[in-house]
């Protein structure tokens, strides 16, 4: 039986047969081996399946946030092997994923948009490198992600630039402002900032939130996007739930660059798994 995972710095979708001949899919916290160590992503991958009987799976794909380089793989693959012991692991790039559940077999740009953010050119059955990196995080990028909304919103209210009856908004249902920069700063500051989104999601009536959300977009596109040569000829396509909620303006920003927008997709998973039931006998691509 085969078990695929897509995980994002937030959360992460499981995706198998259930007994009743039927895939099921189950959610557990995100992973991302920048962040976590393989001891306690082989600990929090046992609570999630203490209630399986685990040597039932024979492959696992998993498709993770940080799985670019082979030291990062090699993470998550040892945590999962601890759990998974009598199954073949197979462990790549989030973007792989991305791109196969969006473009298939065709030629495209496929993008996350979610905790973080990437994108990447696919040939048709692996990533062709154009730019030397897949990503730089949430210090150096993920722009047009939630933690980049999130941080252009958090900018705002300790710049002063808030309109005024949204920052009476803002600090009637949130923290003080030295707990905020604490968060900001600590362990997990990335998923803490990204965690605005929600603010931004139910307060996107207001034209100055929207503004935020569009400039979050125009920068991912004017970084990632345009680097592409073809840019303008092949769809564009996106996964991850801030492509998903805020599509109307994705959509609005990609008008702007003259970009087709292809496929929008929230989870990835079940595109995934179906590829996978399809080439039972054919690893994943690897992202270079």
């Amino acid at each position: 039986m085969i078990l695929v995972a897509d995980s994002g710095s937030t959360k992460c979708d499981w995706m198998y047969m259930g007994i009743t001949k039927t895939p099921r899919i189950i959610e557990s916290m995100g992973f991302n081996p920048f962040f976590h160590k393989k001891e306690f992503i082989a600990k929090e991958i046992k609570k999630t399946f203490k209630d399986h009987t685990l040597s039932k799976f024979t492959h696992v794909y998993y498709y993770g946030a940080g799985c670019a380089s082979e030291a990062h793989k090699d993470t998550v693959r040892q945590a999962l092997s601890e759990v998974f012991t009598d199954a073949v692991i197979h462990v790549t790039h989030d973007l792989d994923g991305a791109a196969i559940a969006t473009c298939g077999n065709k030629e495209g740009i496929a993008c996350i948009l979610g905790t973080g953010s990437n994108a990447c050119y696919w040939g048709g059955k692996s990533l062709v490198p154009q730019i030397p990196t897949f990503g730089l995080g949430f210090i150096l990028g993920d722009e047009g992600s939630g933690m980049h909304m999130g941080k252009l919103l958090l900018k705002a209210y300790f710049y002063n630039d808030m309109p005024i009856n949204i920052r009476l908004f803002f600090e009637s249902c949130h923290e003080s402002k030295d707990q905020i920069v604490d968060k900001v700063y600590g362990k997990a500051g990335n998923t803490y900032m990204a965690s605005y989104a929600k603010f931004i999601g139910d307060n996107i009536n207001f034209k100055y939130i929207e503004s935020i959300v569009l400039a979050s977009f125009r920068e991912f596109f004017s970084t990632h996007i345009l680097k592409y040569s073809k840019h303008k000829t092949v769809p564009v396509n996106f996964v991850g739930s801030i492509a998903f909620i805020y599509e109307k303006q994705l959509r609005m920003v990609a008008k702007e660059f003259k970009v087709n927008i292809g496929t929008i997709i929230k989870q990835p998973i079940q595109s995934l798994y179906a590829y996978h039931l399809a080439h039972p006998a054919q690893p994943i691509q690897q992202a270079k």
